[in-house]
């Protein structure tokens, strides 16, 4: 239990050090019913504004039977639209044990070297964010339903937060200059 503790700790610890939360920009949390992540954010988030949701699914026999949500900390105005579930970072992790041998379940290819295992992580998250398209991120150009016209403008992460205009590639990752701290 103490390493789920820790984990959570380190986790929420990040998260605070990601962003400048006050008045204006307030932290959302929607996580599942593990104890450790309520304790994590009641002791490591005392000054920063935060509202926090949880999750729990009920399943039996694997079929999941209820989803219910919990407002531990504010209200369901404070989660708008499609943001009241985990399915996000669900997907992502799903995304990256898909991709990475050493994170999938019952496998033989388990990771000897942290370094190399951290490696291996954000190679593949650039390649997530900053190469691969995401069809649910595209942007429709043309209502028309005429052939051979371009329909829709792919996006990838990066391009849909603002922080590139084009899709970079592993030529880029390799070659583009490392600033020194």
């Amino acid at each position: 239990m103490t390493y789920y503790i820790y984990t959570a700790n380190r986790l929420v610890k990040g998260i605070t050090e990601l962003g400048r939360w006050g008045k204006d920009n307030i932290l959302k949390v929607a996580t599942d019913k593990l104890a450790a992540y309520k304790k994590a954010l009641e002791n490591i988030m005392s000054d920063i504004p935060y509202v926090y949701l949880q999750i729990v699914k009920r399943r039996i026999k694997r079929r999941l039977v209820t989803v219910k949500k919990y407002f531990v900390k504010g209200t369901a105005k404070d989660f708008p639209g499609k943001s009241q579930n985990t399915s996000f970072i669900e997907r992502l992790n799903l995304t990256l044990r898909q991709h990475i041998s050493y994170l999938q379940r019952k496998t033989l290819g388990y990771c000897k070297n942290k370094l190399n295992f951290t490696n291996v992580m954000w190679i593949n998250l650039f390649n997530y964010n900053y190469i691969q398209f995401h069809k649910s991120l595209r942007l429709r150009i043309n209502n028309e339903n005429e052939k051979f016209i371009k329909k829709y403008h792919h996006n990838t992460p990066a391009m849909q937060m603002g922080l590139t205009n084009f899709p970079l590639n592993w030529r880029y990752l390799i070659t583009v200059p490392i600033p020194r701290k």
